[in-house]
């Protein structure tokens, strides 16, 4: 506790708030912003990348945004010059952004889902200094056109930084440009000053404070956001949010349902931060798994009471999990009033890049379904007289970069011309009907917003999406679902609208999904309306020929076709893993392992990634096993039982365990196989700090009965199921299997062990040896060490194979070696070449 000048006891969190609170004050810039947070111990962003996930602290982040400012520095990359930032969602995007704000740098975001064209079209409008990539853009492209730096060099490590930071920040700088579209000859770049980002935050660390009590006892607060960070809204709830209570952010790589509501789970988060659209494929994935809820009925009872009624549902998401931060696009009312009647808190904001972005927000306390909330204090909202939303205040962007012909027209005497119409209800609440230029005027002068229909169209069974267009009469361009009668829906759904309302001609749409923006979700309304009045075939590429593209990156100089056999193309297993990590990514779905090795043909693996999303992995894995209790058993049994059996039976010969004195885990221990004494040798050796924290692989064909009841005599089966129980609990051993379905799932488990601070023990070769000598090391190994950036220690057994050997049943004493060898660490993507090297350490020793 610290003291006030009058003698009040001050609490330093209460400090740091107040210091927040004071640097965001009118003048100051988001440099004075960072100050208050930058050294601060708490988690800030969990990152999962599909294999493990990495967990950082505002301290880190801090550290290697004043490492990256130093580097702008000595190129030498002076204030005001951009820098292109072109990646996915991860925290060293972060670093990079606050390492600009530092050395005022403006710095350009670009969704990583955009195309080379568009990126060269900026750049063609920019002039940027530098490139910064992520790791899922292909930049090779972009050789030559301007310097390419590497986010994942950037290191996020723990250490205090006595690097200079912070140049003359003045509060009308440049913090970025955000470019509203790119793939026109003239993109529209959106100037965003500090004055802008700092009037946007001050009423919401105000906020915050006020209703900091309950904020405390949700600590710690957990955003999931699945909004791009080129994304204003996105970056706003990742980047300027968190600090102020601090929360921890979240990134992951897949959007599949399965996965969101997994990672929700797991990493006990609070809100999820997305567009309608991940709403909308969330519902219906809670829909196949509990099929009663279509029938949900109107339920006005205290939200404690609906999350008591529907608790397997909440159970299903973590009793933590709280709501959803909807930004984006529109959020259709029936969509909101499902996961409202769950119990599930539904928060709506409204704003735009223009604004910086966040004009107004549903409080979370005083919450309107219906509406997008209250402005925020020191924002005026008004409605012009033909319904558009006007809006005057400091949110509102200066202006456009090198302002393209026409833009001043969004800026009259003060207000800026939003595009959007709206209504303002008597208890100030605002509620937005839709964009100006899409609203359809029909000859009798009546305004019909496309959303209305649409929403009407998309509550019809076989609709699977639709779009509403027109120029005098309402269009509708429908994506059915196979066997659907388009007559017969637009029958049902005249009956629901009004007059002025009703459909009067229609399109169906057969090239897969309908065009969206990237990031947000939004309907490409002019493409769409273009494709009606040319009268031609959808153009949009389908999802069978984005699935030949991915798959021929894995088979180059291969034509391929729908009937190209998937056997011909000789993928490896691990090939095979990384590609439906990619599909999963690519089409936010789930590819069941199982059902993607029978695929025979091209084809039939579209119709599987176009299916439903929401198969599950053929191999799961316990939990309990890391367990209190487990726990508890092993530290028992371990030092008490098998220990001392196992030194009975090998007298070790121990050289090299100095490397682990000092080596920091996790990591992967590397070993030859020689016996079913392997693990308990190498265990009886290890220091207890790495003994206790150790998850071995276990040959899961050897444990065949136990996942495969059907096939072996019910004594066989309780026999092998006992074994399995036992070595799970004594020596916290998983399955890995060789030949199986269920590769991409172990991986994935792994990842997780050693993202809660579990080494691995693999054994490499797979199989134990006869003679002692090693064979080669399955590639297995290599993706491991790769995508988990892994330290692997190779450990050489010797004479263990006599001991217990391969072919007997009996033990027979004697002398044992084991060697440690030095960390190595693997980078790249050509396994066969990393196993070798993992290989060639361990026949050094």
């Amino acid at each position: 506790m610290l003291a006030a000048a009058g003698g009040e006891p001050i609490n330093a969190d209460a400090l740091e708030k107040a210091k927040l609170l004071e640097s965001l004050s009118a003048g100051r810039t988001l440099v004075d912003f960072y100050r208050a947070f930058a050294d601060r111990p708490e988690e800030f962003v969990i990152y999962d990348d599909g294999y493990r996930r990495w967990s950082y602290s505002y301290r880190q982040v801090g550290a290697a945004a004043r490492r990256f400012a130093a580097r702008l520095r000595t190129k030498p990359i002076i204030k005001g010059e951009k820098v292109l930032i072109w990646s996915e969602n991860r925290p060293e995007w972060l670093a990079a952004f606050w390492g600009c704000i530092l050395e005022g740098i403006v710095a350009v975001p670009i969704d990583c889902r955009s195309s080379v064209g568009v990126l060269t079209n900026i750049q063609r409008v920019v002039h940027a200094s530098a490139l910064v990539v992520g790791e899922e853009v292909k930049a090779s492209a972009l050789e030559g056109l301007l310097p390419i730096w590497r986010l994942q060099d950037i290191e996020l490590i723990d250490e205090e930084s006595s690097l200079a930071y912070g140049r003359d920040i003045d509060s009308t700088d440049l913090v970025e440009i955000v470019f509203t579209s790119g793939s026109t000859a003239t993109p529209k770049g959106v100037l965003i000053t500090h004055r802008n980002i700092v009037a946007d935050l001050n009423p919401l660390v105000r906020e915050v404070q006020q209703y900091r009590r309950y904020v405390r006892a949700l600590a710690p607060v957990r955003f999931l956001n699945l909004l791009p960070l080129s994304h204003m809204f996105g970056q706003a709830l990742a980047t300027f949010f968190p600090p102020m209570l601090p929360g921890t952010v979240i990134f992951m790589s897949s959007y599949a349902p399965h996965e969101v509501i997994t990672q929700i789970h797991e990493c006990r988060v609070s809100f999820l931060v997305a567009v309608p659209k991940i709403l909308a494929a969330l519902r219906e994935y809670v829909l196949s798994r509990f099929p009663k809820l279509a029938r949900l009925q109107e339920d006005n009872s205290h939200w404690v009471i609906r999350r008591w009624r529907y608790r397997k549902i909440h159970r299903l998401f973590g009793l933590k999990f709280i709501g959803f931060v909807i930004a984006g696009a529109p959020l259709d009312a029936g969509l909101e009033n499902f996961w409202r009647q769950l119990g599930f808190m539904v928060v709506q904001g409204y704003g735009l890049t223009e604004t910086s972005p966040i004009v107004s927000f549903n409080h979370p306390f005083h919450l309107k379904p219906g509406t997008v909330g209250k402005p925020l204090p020191g924002v005026e909202v008004k409605i012009a007289p033909d319904g558009e939303i006007l809006i005057r205040g400091e949110i509102v962007t200066p202006g456009y970069f090198n302002a393209p012909a026409g833009a001043s027209m969004a800026f009259e005497d003060g207000w800026f011309h939003t595009g959007d119409i709206g209504v303002i209800d008597c208890d100030g609440y605002l509620s937005v009907r839709g964009r100006k230029k899409e609203m359809i005027v029909t000859p009798e002068g009546l305004k019909v917003f496309p959303e209305d229909v649409e929403l009407v169209l998309n509550r019809i069974g076989g609709v699977r999406d639709s779009a509403v267009v027109g120029r005098k009469r309402v269009h509708a361009v429908l994506v059915l679902e196979p066997g659907a009668d388009k007559n017969e829906i637009v029958r049902h759904a005249n009956a629901e609208l009004e007059d002025h309302q009703k459909v009067r001609s229609i399109s169906v749409w057969t090239a897969g999904e309908l065009p969206r923006t990237e990031g947000t979700g939004k309907l490409k309304r002019p493409a769409i309306q273009q494709w009606v009045d040319a009268g031609s075939l959808p153009v949009a590429l389908t999802s069978r020929d984005e699935i030949a593209e991915l798959v021929g990156t894995y088979a180059p100089g291969r034509t391929l076709t729908p009937e190209t056999k998937l056997d011909e193309l000789g993928l490896t297993s691990l090939e095979q893993v990384e590609l439906i990590a990619e599909l999963e990514q690519r089409f936010n779905t789930v590819v069941d392992e199982a059902a993607f090795r029978n695929a025979r043909t091209l084809g039939d693996l579209a119709k599987q990634v176009s299916g439903p999303a929401f198969a599950r992995e053929a191999l799961e894995f316990v939990r309990w096993n890391r367990g209190a209790i487990a726990k508890l058993v092993r530290r028992v049994t371990l030092p008490g039982l098998v220990l001392p059996i196992t030194r009975l039976c090998a007298q070790v010969k121990v050289s090299g365990a100095a490397i682990l004195h000092d080596l920091r885990g996790p990591v992967i221990f590397a070993a030859n196989h020689q016996s079913y004494l392997d693990a308990p040798v190498i265990m009886s050796v290890l220091p207890p700090r790495w003994r206790y924290s150790l998850a071995p692989a276990m040959w899961k064909e050897f444990f065949d009965a136990h996942f495969h009841p059907e096939r072996y005599s019910l004594a066989h089966v309780m026999t092998n199921r006992l074994n399995f129980f036992l070595a799970t609990l004594i020596f916290n051993g998983f399955p890995l299997p060789q030949q199986d379905i269920g590769l991409r799932a172990t991986l994935r488990h792994i990842g997780d062990l050693v993202s809660d601070g579990w080494s691995i023990l693999i054994f490499p070769e797979g199989e134990r040896s006869v003679t002692g000598e090693i064979k080669a090391f399955a590639p297995g190994v290599g993706m491991i060490g790769s995508r988990l950036r892994m330290p692997i220690v190779p450990i050489r057994l010797r004479g263990v194979y006599r001991v217990w050997p391969r072919n007997s049943a009996m033990i027979h004493p004697g002398p044992v070696d084991v060697a440690f060898g030095s960390p190595i660490k693997l980078n790249g993507g050509n396994y066969i070449e990393l196993a070798g090297k993992v290989e060639a350490a361990v026949r050094a020793l």
